[in-house]
């Protein structure tokens, strides 16, 4: 069966139902769903949140295109699971706890109900993971699979994590190893393309560490957040230290300007200037 034969009102009800599932409705944790007035498939989500003049309401958004952000032999169930998580670690890069999470969803009229599903269950296992409930989004036709997530989080105004706040002399880290999932979507795509050059480039990095292929394409087709890292550097983020963060999924040359350029002291035009520069060591 097709996507095109139940329609737009039997594809909610069916994620309505998929995210039954999810133990954050249910009774599994000490989680529940008191703060939502209204359930998935009314008009808008209902959303009873206790923001204060000492608190934010944190708000990001993400486009995957299946063209271009899933790459070859990612399976359904990893495109729902990843547009979740990149949502979700742009929440946890603000130091963000997770509130609810719309799904927008647009999917070729020819889509099999089978592969649906098995994205619907790849966001909801997402949701599950990360403790933030799908609360609500939208789905539409378009000729590949293009799904655009909204998370919605709050922190505390003192502890929210920002690109700027940083000083000279200031250390700049990172929380896990670079480059595997880079070299995992590039193996995807060689193996898609030319199986002879792919085996090529598998044959010598196995000769310098097996264990890296595997990494690699867990990294490309299953990428995680940074959650419970995000939540450590808010706590360490107070008035005496002062924590910086970002998210670094679009690449760390890229965000290391982005972190120069996010605070006016660094402007080049500007008196009270220092030479601008991350001095990078090799561990």
């Amino acid at each position: 069966m097709k996507v095109s034969e139940i329609g737009e009102k039997g594809l909610i009800e069916r994620i309505i139902e998929k995210s039954k599932t999810c133990s954050i409705y249910g009774f599994d944790n000490d989680n529940d769903l008191s703060n939502f007035a209204t359930s998935i498939g009314d008009d808008s989500a209902l959303t009873s949140i206790d923001i204060d003049d000492n608190s934010y309401l944190v708000t990001t958004t993400d486009m995957l295109i299946q063209s271009s952000h899933f790459p070859k032999g990612m399976t359904y169930f990893q495109m729902g699971y990843k547009s979740v998580v990149v949502n979700v670690s742009d929440l946890a890069s603000m130091g963000a706890d997770n509130i609810g999470f719309l799904l927008n969803i647009a999917i070729p009229k020819d889509m099999l109900l089978d592969d649906f599903d098995d994205l619907i269950c790849g966001v909801i296992r997402a949701c599950d993971n990360y403790n933030i409930p799908l609360i609500g989004g939208d789905t539409n036709e378009s000729n590949e699979i293009i799904i655009s997530g909204t998370a919605i989080g709050q922190v505390d105004k003192d502890k929210a994590l920002m690109k700027y706040g940083f000083e000279k002399g200031d250390l700049v880290c990172i929380s896990d190893e670079l480059g595997y999932a880079a070299l995992g979507f590039e193996l995807l795509s060689l193996r898609e393309k030319d199986q002879n050059l792919y085996q090529e480039k598998i044959d010598k990095i196995n000769q310098i560490d097996p264990t890296i292929i595997d990494l690699a394409l867990l990294k490309a087709l299953k990428p995680e957040a940074k959650y419970e890292e995000g939540h450590i550097l808010r706590d360490c983020n107070t008035a005496k230290n002062r924590v910086s963060a970002t998210d670094i999924t679009d690449g760390l040359a890229s965000e290391f300007y982005e972190i120069l350029n996010s605070d006016k002291k660094y402007e080049s035009n500007s008196s009270n200037s220092y030479t601008k520069g991350i001095r990078i060591y090799e561990d």
